[in-house]
């Protein structure tokens, strides 16, 4: 059996400290004083003018999904091997989940099967990217 530990935290050595960092500064969610840092370094890096940092990949997901405009029917091709939110995103607005194989070597949606798995009524790609030490 193969074990993927898909939410096991990684620990690099000051986490620890920002994260009682936070809690002391009383914000610990939206837009407090470590999400402003985030904001700032990614429209520096970027070289853009505004960042929208949600809580979740699953609310990125949920507000890409309304700003495409989907309509009940459409087809949102998805990697077989993903989060349940991945799907759950777009099938709470209708949505179609077209489930794509993956790729042994990667566990990522395998490229190679998107034209076969197109549709009339697909409308969106959504390539989830496993984290490459899954495939290891």
């Amino acid at each position: 059996m193969i074990r993927i530990p898909l939410n096991k935290p990684t620990l690099l050595g000051g986490e620890l400290a920002l994260i009682r960092d936070a809690i002391r500064r009383g914000h610990l969610s939206g837009d407090g004083y470590y999400g402003q840092l985030c904001s700032t370094f990614l429209q520096k890096q970027l070289k853009i003018a505004d960042v929208l940092l949600t809580s979740s990949c699953t609310h990125a997901l949920e507000l890409a999904y309304l700003a495409m405009d989907l309509q009940p029917g459409d087809e949102v091709l998805t990697p077989s091997f993903t989060f349940p939110s991945t799907a759950n995103a777009f099938v709470l607005r209708g949505g179609v989940p077209a489930f794509v194989d993956i790729r042994r070597d990667t566990l990522n949606m395998d490229e190679r099967l998107l034209e076969r798995a197109r549709t009339r009524r697909s409308r969106v790609v959504s390539p989830v990217i496993m984290p490459a030490c899954l495939a290891r």
